[in-house]
């Protein structure tokens, strides 16, 4: 059973929220530093160095990552927000941006599975996932795609205690990085919806951002005698287990 969300991410929830407005109170900049508050446009997690990067506007928030070795997660708003300053950029659609970087895995690709993907996460253990509470009757799938090697989603999640100051639906993205699966999501404001066409083509500008930040090595032969590898027992989505170990993020702001 996963634990509900932190105060910590409610906190990060909200401080998100006044960052991709433009006309934040002091008091929210004092609690990222005030005047020397950091706007990065990108920040390095796990051991082996994802880099997660935003579209043009967007800056990490250094208040919100977490960074595990093994796991990790990214918030970014807007850059002039988070660096009390006019003068830095801004996004031209405002939204809250979430990454979270899976543990590794050497089950195979994600993308060797996109055909299966719809299924799954229609499925009750995918909606489950989805679930902020891990009640799959609380999610709605509103849509799904696949463009070249990412799979998209967009869900609606109807969970009590679903975080204040952004809307219940969300759009979101996973995709093969290094051999982790990135899992990236756009949440509008609950006072400034997006249309379909904003979120879809903020999320696809993420996705670009984050694959050219973290290019595809040469591909190299597969060493010899390498042991296929086996489902886990009860798991009827044996091509797919990276995503179960993206669980431990399901309840962080979509």
């Amino acid at each position: 059973m996963f634990t509900p969300i932190s105060d910590r991410w409610r906190q990060a929830a909200l401080v998100a929220a006044c960052l991709v407005l433009s006309g934040c109170g002091s008091s929210w900049f004092e609690g990222l530093g005030g005047h020397t508050a950091r706007a990065p446009t990108e920040v390095v997690v796990t051991t082996d160095r994802i880099v997660v990067s935003g579209p043009e506007g967007f800056c990490v928030d250094p208040t919100a990552t977490q960074d595990t070795a093994d796991t990790g997660f990214v918030l970014l708003g807007n850059c002039a927000a988070i660096a009390n300053s006019r003068r830095a950029a801004q996004p031209a659609i405002p939204a809250v941006l979430t990454a979270t970087v899976s543990e590794p895995s050497d089950s195979g690709r994600l993308a060797d599975s996109l055909s299966m993907l719809d299924d799954f996460f229609r499925s009750d253990t995918g909606l489950a996932l989805l679930s902020r509470s891990g009640d799959p009757a609380s999610v709605t799938i509103l849509d799904t795609a696949v463009e070249g090697e990412v799979f998209l989603l967009h869900a609606t999640d109807r969970s009590a205690g679903t975080i204040d100051g952004v809307q219940q639906d969300y759009w979101r993205a996973y995709l093969d990085v290094g051999p982790r699966i990135a899992t990236l999501s756009v949440l509008a404001l609950a006072d400034r919806g997006l249309s379909r066409e904003e979120s879809l083509s903020t999320l696809q500008s993420f996705v670009q951002a984050v694959q050219a930040a973290n290019p595809i090595p040469e591909a190299t032969e597969p060493a010899e005698g390498v042991a296929p590898v086996q489902a886990e027992e009860g798991n009827r989505w044996p091509n797919i287990p990276a995503l179960w170990n993206i669980g431990i993020f399901r309840q962080i702001l979509g």
